[in-house]
């Protein structure tokens, strides 16, 4: 089939070798010299268009955002539907947190689809063509659902009702079949820009001489270090303490009220100011973070160690 009749500029039968992102992609060339033209042009692979490697790329993009979207929603709806005990955040923020992020995320990928131009391919742009009408059907009916003057005045249960029924909406979108692999495979144009497309490579596997990971530290396998102040979380008052902590804990730190929890190694600590204005910070063993008060102090946590039981935390206020 010629360029013309699939939509793409004359052109392009003409082209050799294309830049894209500064990497020469180079097909069909020989050398003048004791040469066979015929068999070079048989085994001289594809050179694609820049158009349609900027289409894999977003695509690519556009695919990876929706897969990323459905396993987040997932996710994120527990915390409505069934909140952990240690839950930090009231159920109606949580609701109102949900409705507002997939909604964000549904426009952000409704709009990256948007951005993808026609291939004059007829199975990848039906491919485009039918994801894109689902998630943008999908994207406004969230933006109904997660508009903001119309849930406060709604009542708790109400605005649970409306997130369930965005996280059905989003499990219910399902992506076309044949999906974007099975496209690209069958058109070689869109196989070698699918190979040039930065989003569309897969990460390079470790080569088999490569050193092994280095083991964990004693810290997080073996038992936690004594801390200074034990489990006293009063002796936070004046801004420095080193304490264990096992379980989820709210307490005071010089000017501020962190909530503390640590989870499969990882601590999290969250802080809600007078403002409204809550900040999140998360580590692992020897990570940490700073907050920083109004009157121009700064308070600094250090992980001196943590494990699947807890963390030994050292705070320091200047």
């Amino acid at each position: 089939m010629s360029g013309e009749g699939m939509g793409m500029p004359a052109r392009v039968k003409r082209v050799a070798a294309v830049v894209i992102g500064g990497v020469l992609a180079v097909g069909g060339c020989s050398s003048d010299k004791d040469t066979d033209t015929s068999e070079a042009k048989q085994s001289a692979s594809p050179v694609p268009s820049r158009a349609l490697v900027v289409w894999a790329d977003g695509m690519c993009e556009s695919t990876d955002g929706f897969e990323t979207l459905k396993k987040e929603s997932a996710e994120d709806i527990k915390d409505v539907t069934d909140p952990p005990e240690d839950a930090f955040m009231p159920i109606d923020m949580e609701t109102q947190s949900y409705l507002s992020n997939t909604s964000s995320s549904l426009d952000t990928v409704a709009q990256g689809l948007d951005s993808v131009r026609k291939t004059g391919i007829t199975a990848a742009d039906r491919l485009h063509d039918r994801l894109a009408e689902d998630v943008a059907k999908a994207a406004a009916e969230a933006d109904e659902l997660s508009d903001t003057m119309t849930l406060y005045s709604l009542s708790e249960k109400e605005q649970i009702d409306r997130a369930e029924r965005l996280a059905g909406l989003v499990e219910a979108l399902k992506m076309p079949k044949p999906a974007l692999p099975a496209v690209v495979a069958k058109e070689p144009r869109l196989k070698a820009a699918y190979g040039l497309a930065p989003r569309c490579v897969p990460p390079a596997k470790p080569s088999p001489s490569a050193p092994e990971p280095a083991s964990p530290s004693p810290a997080s396998t073996g038992p936690l270090p004594k801390a200074k102040d034990g489990r006293d979380t009063g002796a936070c008052k004046d801004g420095d303490c080193e304490i264990l902590v096992t379980k989820p804990v709210d307490f005071v730190v010089g000017d501020w009220n962190p909530h503390v929890t640590v989870k499969d190694s990882t601590v999290t600590i969250t802080h809600s100011g007078s403002s409204g204005f809550v900040s999140t910070m998360s580590f692992g063993d020897g990570g940490g973070g700073a907050f920083s008060t109004a009157g121009g102090k700064e308070t600094t946590v250090d992980a001196i160690a943590v494990n699947k039981d807890g963390a030994v935390l050292k705070f320091s206020t200047k």
